[in-house]
């Protein structure tokens, strides 16, 4: 088999491309201004704000390298102390030494732009825990309210049910179960975009109804690749299976905020109903790709649900309040008692794809990553660059089979599931046709980007491997 090329920034007419030459260059603007904007809360900090202003210069030159598609340079030996920069980058920058903004891998160059702002931080010791996108993180969560409170009051309203449908095991309850389980993947998977009518009842009549029936159809009809139902057969072999052992699920997070919660409330859901009984979080070590997961956002995030300036909902007696409270204590609760677990690795923020996370992989912490996550049920792996990862963010025809565009993971023990709304040129494991039919449809709207339906935020994937060979 031909493993084909990476994307790269100068591949013409992808999204790929459109990102380095536009997004990056808006993105560091982004980061310049909200820096500005928090150097005036520190002006009584001599120190820090004179920092500030060499971060400040440092970032517009670094945006205007990225503009006139300079080399990319190698981290200096004092960078990678002062910072944690893994070798890898620069392994990769020997090996390719002629590349530049303008030409090179996407996935190495996107990643390799954040270890370099992180640097710039790392460097102001007045600044190097600050996380430069802590601002646009908090604001898109509290826009959220709506859809967090929402999804708070119908938790509260399943608890009850979900503990009693614990204690009552049996082949009806499952049913229900299972509708929920796919119900908690997609609000995992879509974030703000979901539709949450169905969670609120949890009946078995409710359930089974046509117009339940209808909307979980229209829901689904966006996943063009669904692969939830093999998932759910995992997880109900290993609850009868376990006889008192673990069963742990695993996330590999992607954004914080309210998809975070998200995956929180399906870690919740896995919990109460005994699908599993550990949920083990992995973060990112350093501020990255604008808006993910750190160690330090879950605890914001607790602290949110419970502020009511943030999420205002009214006096503490407010069903509203009430609810936000309840999932914020259930938090600390899980958190406490060991059910779930955050942890960080700078595996996942080096530009190694997930074809390293295997035994073979022993410089960049692959190989011990691997070894843990066989002891995993389930490992999901949430949003799209994950997936780019996991695919090696190559140039796969889209027909490709999924075992085939992960590699190693296909057989090398850790099971998989990756939900992905698709944002990017990569795709794969599509039926025949189906690339045609819905390049053709966003064509009718974009014309001459037929092909980035799968780069619109509109559709999504959830691709499931088992991890054993055939």
């Amino acid at each position: 088999m031909t493993i084909p090329g990476r994307f790269m920034t100068n591949d013409k007419g992808t999204f790929g491309e459109y990102t380095a030459s536009t997004r990056w260059p808006i993105i560091i603007q982004n980061a310049i201004d909200d820096l500005s904007k928090h150097q005036e809360t520190e002006k009584s900090n001599g120190t820090k704000f004179e920092q500030g202003e060499v971060i400040k210069k440092e970032l517009k030159e670094f945006r205007q390298e990225i503009i006139d598609r300079v080399p990319l340079r190698p981290f200096t030996e004092e960078e990678i102390k002062i910072a944690n920069v893994p070798l890898s980058f620069n392994e990769y920058l020997k090996k390719h030494p002629e590349v530049n903004w303008g030409a090179v891998e996407w996935l190495f160059s996107e990643v390799y732009l954040y270890r370099r702002v992180n640097v710039l931080f790392q460097r102001q010791c007045e600044w190097a825990k600050f996380d430069i996108f802590n601002r646009l993180k908090q604001s898109t969560f509290e826009s959220s309210f709506y859809g967090v409170v929402e999804l708070a009051l119908r938790y509260e309203n399943l608890l009850p049910q979900l503990r009693e449908m614990k204690q009552n095991p049996g082949n009806e309850i499952d049913d229900i179960l299972k509708v929920l389980f796919k119900e908690f993947i997609e609000i995992s998977l879509w974030g703000n975009a979901t539709d949450l009518s169905l969670l609120t009842n949890a009946t078995l009549e409710d359930i089974k109804s046509i117009q339940g029936a209808k909307a979980r159809a229209a829901s689904e009809s966006k996943i063009v690749v669904n692969d939830t139902e093999k998932a759910w057969e995992v997880l109900t072999k290993a609850r009868a299976d376990a006889n008192s052992r673990e069963i742990r699920v695993d996330f590999v997070l992607d954004n914080s905020g309210f998809e975070l919660y998200a995956d929180l409330m399906l870690a919740a859901f896995l919990l109460q109903s005994g699908l599993a009984t550990k949920c083990v979080f992995h973060a990112k070590d350093i501020p990255y790709m604008v808006s993910d997961v750190m160690l330090k956002d879950f605890d914001i995030l607790v602290h949110d649900l419970r502020d009511r300036e943030f999420f205002p909902s009214g006096e503490p007696s407010t069903k509203e309040s009430r609810a936000l409270d309840l999932f914020a204590g259930e938090m600390e609760k899980f958190v406490s008692s060991g059910k779930i677990e955050f942890r960080e690795d700078s595996f996942w923020t080096t530009e190694l794809d997930y074809w390293n996370l295997d035994a073979n992989e022993t410089k960049y912490h692959g190989s011990i990553l691997h070894k843990d996550l066989q002891k995993s049920n389930l490992v999901i792996f949430k949003g799209d660059l994950n997936y780019r990862k996991l695919t090696g963010d190559r140039k796969w025809p889209r027909t490709t089979k999924w075992e085939t565009a992960i590699g190693p993971l296909a057989t090398n023990g850790i099971t998989s599931l990756s939900l992905r709304t698709c944002k990017a040129d990569v795709q794969v494991a599509l039926p025949e046709g189906l690339d045609a039919k819905l390049s053709q449809e966003w064509e009718k709207e974009n014309p001459g980007r037929g092909s980035w339906w799968c780069c619109s935020g509109k559709w999504a994937v959830i691709c499931f491997c088992s991890g054993i060979h055939k």
